[in-house]
C-alpha cells in the first residue's frame, strides 16, 4: 500500500495546526469521564480518582467564561477531548451557542454520542468532529456508519484516529485499506506509555516502526526539549477542574492559571520546551 495512505501523528505541522483567525488555540479536557474503557488511554485505572475533579457548570455559566476570553482574544479555537467529552451535561447545547462567538470548533469523540442532536443543534461551517477507531469497543463498519453519517452532513473532520497500541500495529494496513476503500484517511497516532513493561513509542521494533513510518525525520519533529515554545501564549490545554496548562505533554507540572479565575489571562511570551517528545507540533515556533 502506498506511503501516503495514512497519516502519521507529528510528520506535518501543517495537517497538526488548527487555529482561529486570531492565532490563539485551547484544547479542552472537558470532563474526567467516559463510556469506553480502553487499556491505552491516559486515564486507564485512575478514572474513580479524577472523575471527582471535574467541575460541571452550567451552559449560562460556562458562555460567561468564553464571553470573558473573546473580550480578551477575540474568537479562539477549541478542541474538545476528554474522557469522551460528548457526555458532558448539555455538550451539543453548549457548543452551538458557543460557536456563536468561537470557532473553529472541534470535538475529538468515539462518536458513539448522539450525532443527530449535534447535526441539529450545531453549524457545520463552525462545528467538526474528529472520530476515534476503538478496536475494543467498535468494530470498522461501527465507525465507518458514524463517519459516513458526519460527512455527509457536513460535520466530519479530515481524519479518523487510531492510537497504535502494540497489539493493533499488524493489524493497521487491514485497518487503513479499509478506511480508505470507502474513502477516508486513517490518522496514526504513537502510543506514548507502557506496555509489558516497555516504554513507547521508543520500544515499537524495526519492522513496527517501518510500518508507521517512524524514522529519524519523524523524530527530528517531535522532539523540541529546550527550543522556545509559544504553548501557553498562543495555545493551552484546560482540565476539566478549570487548571490551564501549557500543554498536553507538561501537563500539570507547569501550570498557567485556571480558567474560572476572572483574572485568568495566558503567558506574555514563549518559553522553552521541557519535555522529550512533543509530537502535536502545535505551537513550536514562538
Amino acid at each position: 500500500m502506498e506511503k501516503d495512505s495514512f497519516y502519521l501523528q507529528g510528520t506535518d505541522k501543517e495537517k497538526e495546526k488548527f487555529s482561529g483567525s486570531s492565532g490563539i488555540s485551547f484544547e479542552w479536557n472537558i470532563i474526567y469521564s467516559c463510556n469506553y474503557r480502553c487499556p491505552y488511554c491516559i486515564f486507564e485505572g485512575k478514572w474513580e480518582e479524577y472523575g471527582p475533579r471535574t467541575i460541571v457548570k452550567t451552559v449560562d455559566e460556562l458562555l460567561k467564561i468564553w464571553d470573558r476570553i473573546y473580550d480578551l482574544y477575540g474568537r479562539t479555537s477549541i478542541v474538545f477531548t476528554g474522557g469522551e467529552p460528548t457526555v458532558y451535561p448539555d455538550f451539543f447545547e453548549f457548543i452551538s451557542k458557543l460557536s456563536e462567538k468561537h470557532y473553529p470548533l472541534n470535538i475529538s469523540s468515539n462518536g458513539s454520542g448522539d450525532l443527530q442532536k449535534m447535526v441539529k443543534l450545531c453549524d457545520n461551517s463552525k462545528v467538526s468532529m474528529s472520530i476515534s477507531f476503538h478496536p475494543e469497543f467498535d468494530s470498522v463498519e461501527t465507525v465507518r456508519q458514524r463517519a459516513e453519517y458526519l460527512r455527509e452532513k457536513g460535520f466530519l473532520a479530515e481524519f479518523i484516529n487510531l492510537c497504535c497500541y502494540p497489539p493493533y500495529v499488524e493489524k493497521l494496513m487491514d485497518y487503513v485499506k479499509f478506511f480508505k476503500e470507502k474513502g477516508f484517511t486513517l490518522k496514526a497516532i504513537p502510543f506514548c506509555g507502557q506496555y509489558n513493561g516497555k516504554n513507547y513509542p521508543d520500544s515499537y521494533t524495526t519492522e513496527e516502526k517501518k510500518i508507521l513510518g517512524i524514522n529519524e525525520v519523524w523524530e527530528s519533529n517531535v522532539k523540541r526539549k529546550g527550543t522556545l515554545c509559544a504553548a501557553g501564549q498562543k495555545s493551552a490545554l484546560i482540565f476539566p477542574d478549570g487548571k490551564v496548562a501549557r500543554c498536553g505533554q507538561i501537563g500539570e507540572r507547569i501550570l498557567v492559571g485556571n480558567i474560572f479565575d476572572e483574572n485568568f489571562k495566558l503567558l506574555n511570551k514563549p518559553q522553552a520546551c521541557d519535555v522529550d517528545l512533543c509530537p502535536c507540533l502545535k505551537a513550536v515556533e514562538a
